[in-house]
């Protein structure tokens, strides 16, 4: 197994590119940020037909929460003969700024470079903000806001399908500071509503997952039986066991929904 990284931290600047390969063979709401959590937590999983056995290729793209999942997920899927991961984030990124990074022209690119069998897409933390829209502004959250989104939601998507990828569109994990929280789960609403509208791509919600019994922000929690720090201090990010924690349950996923028998490198889940 080979692994480069060149990223490890969520400045404006940094970006991170990681390939793990292993060679052997084996087998809602439509306009501003009301907020539920029905949208967040309900699953949206549709089961697939197998990948290809013997060799596999998975892409996963995202902002800087999309590289604490890929760093978590290098490890997770090291040891899973025949998979390749090559993990394209880029931090302070996101659908709403394609002036700073074009995500969509660079997925093209990507699909283009790894033709990969299925794409783990993980945005939104950077997200809730405004928009330039035709040279006007839009504001986050308005109508005009939440069609232009969905487009770029959908044009995403698209990109991958059309290559011959499926999708797994990551939800966002629950979030410490309030309002940014409450914006969370109204983006999550987003994507459960039109990345599934794209035959080919499932919509995952993993705020339950980090959440607790009442829905609160967990910074730490039982992990494989040992009370742990799972959350940055930011209120965001993850700390290196919350990154595994993270990646079991996407890996896990990934399994059950297209079939395919995964070799775990580091599996961590919570535990009563």
């Amino acid at each position: 197994s080979t692994s480069t990284s060149t990223s490890a931290t969520s400045s404006t600047t940094s970006t991170s590119t990681s390939t793990s390969t292993s060679t052997s063979t084996s087998s809602t709401s439509t306009t501003g940020p009301t907020t539920t959590t029905t949208a967040t937590t309900t699953s949206t999983v549709r089961r697939h037909g197998p990948l290809p056995p013997g060799r596999c290729i998975v892409l996963e793209v995202g902002d800087s929460v999309g590289n604490d999942l890929g760093w978590g997920l290098a490890r997770e899927l090291k040891s899973t003969p025949g998979l390749t991961l090559v993990q394209k984030d880029k931090s302070s990124s996101g659908l709403t700024t394609p002036w700073f990074y074009d995500w969509t022209a660079h997925v093209v690119q990507f699909l283009h470079r790894y033709r990969p069998h299925l794409m783990v897409v993980a945005f939104g933390a950077n997200d809730e903000q405004n928009m330039t829209v035709n040279g006007h502004v839009v504001a986050f959250g308005s109508a005009p806001w939440v069609r232009a989104y969905a487009s770029q939601i959908r044009r995403v998507a698209l990109a991958a399908t059309r290559a011959h990828a499926y999708v797994l569109w990551i939800g966002m994990p629950v979030m410490g500071p309030n309002f940014y929280r409450q914006n969370m789960v109204f983006l999550n609403s987003l994507y459960a509503r039109h990345a599934p509208s794209v035959p080919g791509v499932t919509f995952l919600p993993t705020w339950n997952l980090f959440a607790g019994s009442h829905g609160q922000f967990l910074v730490s929690a039982v992990v494989n039986g040992v009370p742990t720090v799972i959350r940055a201090s930011d209120g965001v990010h993850f700390s290196y066991v919350g990154e595994n924690v993270f990646a079991t349950f996407v890996a896990q996923r990934i399994a059950a929904i297209y079939h395919v028998r995964l070799a775990p490198g580091a599996p961590m889940a919570l535990t009563p």
